[in-house]
């Protein structure tokens, strides 16, 4: 069985077409492995150190961030080549969300103050850094095998989340508090011309153009999204084969077409989501769908050739209500989980397959905890323009291909392969990012020969150690 640093070094190999020299590719190779594996603070230089590179000349690392030409965005398409096999339907699900990266100096580029998502519902507060947006396809690895044959509705993997793309995404820094009259009103424009919404629409059709080229062309993305890419600048743009499925409000404005006699296209008579949800009228309907390692039933109810005005004109949507989910806490008081509203603009796959889609989505948080708490992502100190867009880009890409070679070499499962887990740990059957990252330390340090090939010397403060 080939192991998980030789089966991710040899699709790092394939960044051949990104650089133009071969050196170039595998320092980024190396840097790449340094960044993924490093159990330190995940700077530049502690990456080296962990590599044993410490007496070696570090500027070329940096070089490489901020001089050497090459695209970030192709980094991510032997993750794209090998996701594309997943999907056996007509389509591809992928998940987009942003996040944000704290950092502390204040002449870094593209930093600003952006609100906290972990901030209390009581109080929004602020944190300074990057935004970066990211999508990531979500395998349907629950069509792959069922393990339990004694509860088949019983499920140990419901989707994995893969990075496809991450982009920094900076916001335009409002003017001071002596602006003039022509700095504010520059201000407005470039907001309306550089925004997140709009970033999402430039990225977006890039990734299909990326999954064109990888031999997608008869598929349809489907991107899941939650309620920021819920307004008329994602559902008027002009998106060919792409299909939006986005969380809405409970309290959107939404109708009909006007009936024929009438001269005007929209009905007079408005309703909310959180109104066809309170409608006794309109019926529940009941499926079965995959949440937390089993099949569970859900309700829903589907409201079809909805308009909604002021968010995607003329064009027609289609309105899902998920009825909220009742759980009981330790046995004593019966909790329900909120209700969710999605609107979509597609017409042709089920209303099962979307909510499943939509729960699935919950994949691409699970990367975010895994880069910014497990790999640290954002803790480079880089301060050059280029730099600072690629070496994110780096790590995430990385992190993609361990994930896709763990599936490869090992299955969906935590076999025997990886290391054992702690006592607290037992029974846990889904492989985390540690498990991973764990073991291709592992593996990396006893193989001599991919350390020469990489120009790595792991071994050498443990051999310095034992020597004295």
């Amino acid at each position: 069985m080939l192991s998980l640093s030789k089966a991710a070094y040899s699709m790092m190999k394939e960044w051949k077409a990104v650089f133009r020299q071969e050196r170039t590719m595998m320092r980024a190779i190396r840097l790449a492995l340094c960044l993924l594996l490093n159990p330190s603070r995940n700077t530049i230089t502690q990456s080296r150190v962990y590599g044993g590179l410490e007496d070696l000349d570090w500027s070329s690392d940096y070089k490489l961030l901020s001089r050497a030409k090459w695209n970030d965005e192709e980094l991510f398409m032997p993750v794209i080549e090998e996701v594309i096999p997943y999907f056996e339907d007509s389509y591809i699900s992928l998940a987009v969300d942003d996040t944000k990266v704290k950092k502390t100096g204040k002449k870094i580029p593209f930093t600003q103050y952006y609100a906290d998502a972990m901030s209390p519902a009581f109080r929004y507060n602020l944190i300074w850094g990057h935004r970066i947006l990211q999508i990531s396809a979500l395998l349907p690895l629950y069509e792959q095998e069922i393990v339990d044959h004694d509860d088949e509705d019983k499920l140990y993997h419901v989707s994995r989340g893969i990075p496809v793309s991450a982009t920094n995404v900076p916001a335009v820094k409002k003017p001071g508090r002596k602006a003039g009259e022509e700095e504010l009103e520059a201000y407005k424009q470039s907001k309306k011309q550089s925004n997140l919404s709009l970033a999402f629409v430039h990225i977006v059709q890039r990734v299909r153009e990326h999954f064109d080229q990888a031999g997608a062309e008869d598929k349809t993305l489907l991107i899941v999204a939650d309620g920021s890419f819920c307004n008329s600048t994602v559902f008027k743009a002009d998106l060919d084969r792409i299909s939006i499925v986005a969380r809405c409000r409970k309290d959107a404005s939404l109708c009909h077409r006007a009936e024929a006699p009438s001269r005007c296209y929209y009905s007079k008579e408005t309703f909310t989501p959180q109104s066809v949800r309170q409608d006794e009228d309109i019926p529940y309907k009941k499926t079965k769908l995959f949440i937390g390692k089993k099949l569970r039933t859900v309700r829903y109810k589907e409201v079809d050739k909805v308009l909604w005005q002021r968010g995607a004109g003329r064009q027609e949507l289609r309105l899902i209500v998920i009825a909220p989910k009742p759980y009981k806490s330790y046995g004593r008081k019966q909790n329900y989980k909120k209700e969710a509203y999605i609107l979509t603009n597609d017409h042709t796959l089920s209303a099962e397959v979307l909510i499943q889609q939509y729960i699935n989505r919950w994949e691409i948080e699970v990367n975010h905890r895994d880069e910014k708490n497990n790999l640290g992502l954002g803790q480079a100190q880089v301060w050059n323009m280029n730099a600072v867009i690629k070496a994110p880009a780096l790590l995430i890409a990385a992190y993609s291909i361990m994930l896709l070679v763990s599936l490869k070499c090992y299955g969906i499962h935590r076999g025997d392969g990886y290391m054992p887990q702690p006592k607290w740990r037992k029974g846990s059957i889904r492989p985390s990012c540690n498990d991973m990252v764990n073991l291709m330390r592992k593996e990396l340090a006893a193989d001599e020969e991919l350390q020469k090939e990489l120009n790595l010397y792991i071994n050498k403060r443990a051999g310095m150690a034992v020597n004295q």
